[in-house]
C-alpha cells in the first residue's frame, strides 16, 4: 500500500428525502421488479397528501408533490431503491462505492496518482448525470476530497471537479460521525475488496 494512492471523495445527496419526487420512487420500484398494483398503491399513499399552515386562524393547504414521508417505515425503503441505481452505475471499474441513506462514499486506489484522479472524476461525473436525471443535487462545497497515502509528492495528480466545482485536497474528513486522516495507514486496497486501477 506503501506504493500506492487511495482517493477518497464524501458527499451528502441534498434534501435526498425531501426532494426525491414519485415518479423517481414508481421508476425505481418498476426497475426492481415491483408489481403495477404494489406501485400504484404505493403512488396513492405518498402522492395524496396535503401540508396545512395555520397563522392566526387562516389556514392554508397546498399538495405535496414530492418527498419520502418522514417517520414512515416505507420511507428508507423507497429511498434506497432510488440511490440503489446510482451506486450501481459507480460501482466496480476501479471505484468502490458505498451509501448510508444520503451519505456517499466514494474510493479509488492506485499506483499512479493521474489514473486514480481520472476514475474519481469519472465517477463524479457520472453522480452529477444522475442527479440530474432525478432532480436532486449535492454541494460541492460540503463535499471532501482526501488522499490517502504516504508519498509526499503525487505526480500527475490532479484535483476533479463537481458540478462545477474544484475539490480542494483535505487534511481529514468526518463521515457518519468518523474521522478519517491522509495519512491512514490500514491496507485500503483490502478493505475495498482489492479493488484497483490496475485491476488487483
Amino acid at each position: 500500500m506503501t506504493s500506492k494512492t487511495a482517493l477518497g471523495v464524501f458527499l451528502d445527496i441534498e434534501g435526498a428525502f425531501n426532494n426525491t419526487c414519485y415518479d423517481t420512487i414508481c421508476d425505481a420500484l418498476v426497475k426492481h421488479g415491483s408489481e403495477y398494483t404494489i406501485v400504484r398503491r404505493i403512488r396513492a399513499t405518498v402522492e395524496g397528501r396535503v401540508a396545512v399552515a395555520t397563522l392566526n386562524g387562516l389556514s392554508v393547504g397546498l399538495a405535496i408533490s414530492r418527498d419520502c414521508p418522514q417517520g414512515g417505515v416505507l420511507s428508507p425503503l423507497l429511498w434506497c431503491l432510488v440511490v440503489d441505481d446510482l451506486l450501481a452505475r459507480v460501482s466496480g471499474s476501479g471505484v468502490f462505492v458505498q451509501g448510508y441513506t444520503d451519505d456517499i462514499c466514494l474510493l479509488t486506489v492506485g499506483k499512479f496518482p493521474n489514473t486514480v484522479s481520472g476514475l474519481m472524476q469519472w465517477a463524479l461525473s457520472t453522480i452529477e448525470i444522475w442527479c440530474n436525471e432525478v432532480g436532486l443535487s449535492v454541494n460541492p462545497n460540503k463535499t471532501g476530497l482526501v488522499a490517502f497515502t504516504r508519498k509526499r509528492k503525487l505526480k500527475g495528480f490532479f484535483e476533479p471537479q463537481f458540478f462545477g466545482v474544484k475539490l480542494s485536497l483535505l487534511g481529514s474528513v468526518t463521515c457518519l460521525g468518523v474521522r478519517g486522516y491522509s495519512e491512514f495507514s490500514v491496507d485500503l486496497e483490502r478493505a475495498c475488496g482489492g479493488q484497483s486501477e490496475e485491476g488487483s
